[in-house]
């Protein structure tokens, strides 16, 4: 329903968001001295730069700019100012998109590889075991954003660029995550999942499910008819993973604080349509 914020629960709000940046730089800190990058990828097209980064300031600079994207346009956060941080920004590699005439980062992906990890963000919402055990190294991909003033078309091919790359040098199989869709309504999700279905996108080869399940997740269970048009439900992202060749599983986790729910992806990379790898599997 809505209507005007009581002032003392957006306060109380506020004081909380301002306690949590607090934690958030510390725990920032200990991340920033500790983090050492492991795959190399570097090029430059057209005015911008494509690169994993390399030092305590440029990741800095990642957490700052998702806290933008997430928290400021995402959460509507009422502080001005702060980071997004986690404990996977550690073990991760990121790639970032510059603008070189700025040189300021304007995009990033992080990137997490069976490699040297077995724990990976999408546990906390997914049960993925089936998937890890598949044969063939694995790459997680998550906290992925662009600057609103920079998003168009050609800045995802440069990071698609730039990911093909990583996946290159890392012999990656499977590029799997978390792809959000900025709706909690039961009818529109069923409608969202009946559309994958119709245009065979639903993952079958593992199984893959949501850790909590809730009443209005079960009902998704349910295969009805469909006949409104939802694609304009489906982000830019989401759509670029599918029409490369990504599968999403049938049943998504709510992600109630960003006000959205996440359907787990998995691209196997023998599974790359035509146009994608004609587009980049040369960098």
């Amino acid at each position: 329903m809505g209507g005007i914020m009581n002032p003392v629960h957006r306060q109380s709000s506020s004081i909380k968001e301002w306690f949590d940046q607090v934690s958030n730089h510390f725990q920032a800190a200990r991340i920033t001295r500790l983090f050492r990058p492991k795959i190399r990828v570097h090029f430059e097209k057209s005015g911008y730069r494509v690169k994993t980064i390399e030092t305590k300031a440029e990741l800095s600079e990642v957490m700052k700019l998702r806290f933008q994207v997430f928290h400021k346009e995402y959460r509507k956060t009422h502080i001005p100012f702060g980071i997004d941080v986690e404990p996977f920004d550690l073990i991760a590699d990121h790639l970032v998109i510059q603008d070189i005439k700025t040189n300021k980062i304007i995009g990033t992906y992080r990137l997490i590889s069976t490699l040297w990890s077995e724990k990976f963000y999408s546990q906390t919402e997914f049960e993925i075991s089936d998937l890890l055990k598949l044969k063939g190294e694995k790459l997680e991909m998550s906290r992925a954003c662009v600057h609103p003033d920079h998003r168009k078309g050609f800045v995802m091919h440069l990071l698609w660029r730039g990911l093909t790359d990583y996946m290159t040098k890392t012999s990656t199989r499977y590029l799997f995550g978390c792809s959000s869709v900025q709706t909690l309504n039961p009818l529109q999700i069923d409608k969202l999942v009946n559309h994958f279905s119709a245009k065979e996108n639903l993952l079958t080869e593992v199984n893959v499910y949501p850790k909590h399940l809730n009443p209005s997740q079960i009902a998704l269970l349910t295969v009805s008819d469909c006949s409104e048009d939802v694609t304009k439900l489906v982000p830019p992202l989401l759509n670029s993973y599918l029409k490369a060749g990504a599968k999403v599983a049938s049943v998504p986790a709510y992600d109630f604080d960003f006000q959205c729910v996440d359907f787990f992806t998995v691209l196997d990379m023998n599974d790359l349509t035509a146009m994608y790898e004609r587009r980049y599997a040369k960098c």
